[in-house]
């Protein structure tokens, strides 16, 4: 028996993606396709794309030659001829993906072993399913539909008062070796349980699941940080229970760019992520940041589309850059400390919020933890009053050996200087 596909769809797809150089389908991958020369050109069209190349009747055929594929020149003018004049459409999108969703559950029904596991593989893909269902062309927003928006009760929103919605992203960024990891992992907790973050809350207390990829801590340094901020935060068992089935953490050392995008997918699709942590984004873009179209490339063309997909927020672990000097950081605002992170402004101009964590002139270990883009909406106190504020002062904790910040007021004026 044939499995299920639907290959005069995959034809024209193809066909028209290759012809009008269009981007390929963020919901579909190669492996969606039945036939395996369409898998192959699938794989080029996207590869190609990645490169930040144009994948058309020439650079396609070119690149499979290369790769030793069996589709060849005349397949591909065979696909763009079977294409004809006709437009991109998304039933032919559709079909695939139901195709190839379908060859998936007949996969896993021929290898289940009991009816529970078969109910449970079925849920999976089910899930899998709806979470990859996106539009692929722009979408229009009718003019009575925005004027019924209701801004209280908006079902996106995730944190604060919309200052971070389903598909958000939020870079958060210090000078090396301050404790911005540390840091990421008490907001981790707070929000994977409902808790505010420093009054920054989740929207009705809704509890998060919670994605943790990080590249450069080993088990024994998370381990520490962890512990710490459950006892600090004296969690009880049913919490620490919670917490283990809400919270997920990898360590990824090796993918970049793509690839990267690729393991992300995969793990926010696989928990179903609510937010997901990336620490730090240096580690994972695999090009120079300092390059705006390579900045773009990652963040728009790569990251984006998964947020845009699966509605996962985002949060990138960043660096600022060389701190300056006393007298060229006098005056200095936390909106122009959003444009001192390292590598291209389209960093800053790409997110959606940027929290910048800057040191206090003096001895004590105290910070200045300041929101730049919308931070009247995200609900962030001072610890004395209920008014939201833009920035507040936090610290070390100030018990020896713990791993964890804490509320703090601002600096001592050093040497007759206020901060």
């Amino acid at each position: 028996m044939t499995p299920p596909n639907n290959i005069p769809a995959e034809r024209h797809l193809l066909g028209v993606l290759i012809r009008e150089n269009l981007p390929f389908p963020v919901n579909l991958k190669p492996t969606d396709f039945f036939e395996p020369k369409h898998q192959d050109v699938a794989a080029a069209i996207l590869y190609l794309q990645a490169d930040g190349k144009a994948a058309d009747e020439v650079t396609v055929p070119a690149y499979l030659h290369s790769a030793g594929s069996l589709a060849d020149y005349a397949f591909i003018n065979d696909l763009t001829a079977y294409a004809g004049f006709g437009e991109l459409r998304q039933e032919h999108i559709d079909m695939i993906a139901d195709a190839a969703f379908m060859r998936e559950a007949s996969l896993i029904a021929s290898k289940a072993t009991n009816p529970d596991a078969l109910i449970e593989h079925y849920a999976n893909l089910s899930d899998k399913r709806k979470s990859l269902t996106v539009r692929q062309s722009a979408q229009r927003m009718p003019i009575d539909e925005l004027m019924k928006f209701d801004r209280q009760a908006d079902p996106t929103n995730v944190l604060g008062n919309r200052w971070l919605c389903k598909g958000g992203s939020l870079v958060m960024a210090g000078q090396a070796g301050t404790g911005k990891s540390a840091l990421m992992m008490q907001a981790a907790i707070n929000w994977t349980l409902g808790q505010d973050f420093f009054g920054i809350k989740t929207n009705d207390g809704m509890k998060m699941r919670t994605l943790v990829i990080q590249a450069e801590n080993d088990a024994g340094d998370v381990a520490e940080s962890m512990q710490d901020q459950i006892n600090g935060l004296y969690l009880d068992e049913d919490q620490r229970a919670e917490l283990k089935d809400r919270m997920f953490i990898y360590r990824e050392s090796v993918a970049t760019g793509k690839e990267f995008g690729d393991v992300l997918r995969k793990l926010v699709i696989q928990h179903q992520a609510t937010i997901c942590f990336v620490d730090p984004l240096m580690a994972f873009v695999g090009a120079d940041i300092s390059e705006t179209a390579e900045a773009a490339k990652f963040l728009r063309h790569i990251i984006q589309p998964i947020l845009n997909e699966t509605g996962v927020i985002i949060v990138f672990m960043h660096h600022t850059g060389k701190p300056k000097s006393s007298k060229d950081k006098e005056g200095q605002t936390m909106a122009d400390l959003a444009y001192q992170l390292f590598g291209s402004s389209e960093v800053t101009n790409w997110a959606r919020e940027i929290a910048c964590l800057q040191r206090c002139p003096g001895d004590e270990p105290i910070y200045r933890l300041g929101l730049t883009k919308r931070r009247s909406r995200a609900g962030m106190t001072d610890g004395i009053s209920p008014s939201p504020v833009g920035e507040i002062y936090i610290r070390h904790s100030p018990k020896r050996g713990e791993i964890r910040w804490v509320r703090s007021g601002p600096p001592m004026p050093t040497d007759g200087e206020g901060y």
